[in-house]
């Protein structure tokens, strides 16, 4: 017997809502998980449903199906709520399909074009820490390093961030510089990698707050100045965060 045609069959079909309904029960679940997760911390039962404006049994039995699923963890102890194991998962398989090289390359790219300045990533590999994406500026004066460069822990930007931000940290620097770095939220050198060039590095973190990688800016030192609260350094902080936010990681959990 022959198949109806899909044209016949979407003339006889009612036209789809411009808008779906929805599953409302679905949409209030979900709107209370998103308290729970927003919340920063574990939470009652009486103090989540006074913020969705629900009756705490109403609130009860969506955190009870919640907990069921593994997206709400209840403590036995203490009766209060906060995510549960199936919400890390899930994080962990979205991370698992984002490709920080390419969200590295995008934000050194748009520093090199913004600043007019040389913008490297670098990684930790078997070799050392090493230059795994180099960005020229289209105008200004370009500093020659060649991707696979490797950098030395004490004299390079690039080097300073992975001494002081690594688990453990490194001791090829003294613990007081390491400890100003930190306090910058980036590493400057001033000429002492190479003469009359400057650089400023940035760290940027996974989603557990361990260093993945770093940023770094470098240029001559009449086109860019080592200054950590300069223009330079907070364009190169910014994108660093995007990064580190993307991953899944922010500064206010440290």
């Amino acid at each position: 017997m022959p198949e109806h045609s899909d044209d016949n069959d979407a003339k006889g079909a009612e036209p789809l809502p411009a808008s779906p309904a929805g599953v409302q029960s679905l949409e209030l679940g979900l709107g209370l998980f998103d308290l729970l997760a927003t919340h920063g911390k574990p939470c009652g039962l009486s103090e989540l449903a006074r913020q969705a404006g629900m009756h705490r049994a109403k609130a009860y039995r969506y955190l009870a199906s919640l907990v069921r699923r593994g997206w709400v963890h209840q403590s036995a102890s203490s009766g209060l709520y906060e995510l549960g194991p199936a919400v890390r998962a899930l994080a962990l398989a979205w991370l698992a399909r984002q490709d920080w090289i390419e969200l590295a390359s995008a934000e050194a790219l748009e520093l090199a074009q913004q600043l007019g300045n040389t913008c490297l990533v670098a990684a930790q590999t078997q070799a050392g820490v090493t230059a795994i994406r180099v960005y020229q500026p289209r105008q200004g004066v370009s500093v020659g390093v060649a991707q696979g460069a490797l950098f030395d822990l004490r004299s390079s930007a690039t080097g300073r961030v992975f001494a002081t931000w690594a688990q453990p940290p490194s001791d090829a620097l003294p613990a007081a510089l390491r400890d100003q770095i930190r306090g910058r939220g980036l590493a400057t050198v001033e000429g002492e990698h190479a003469p009359g060039i400057n650089a400023l590095g940035a760290p940027v973190f996974d989603a557990q707050g361990h260093l993945l990688m770093a940023l770094t800016l470098v240029g001559p030192a009449a086109a860019l100045q080592a200054d950590p609260q300069g223009a330079p350094a907070q364009a190169l902080r910014q994108a660093c965060a995007r990064i580190s936010g993307a991953m899944g990681w922010h500064e206010s959990r440290r």
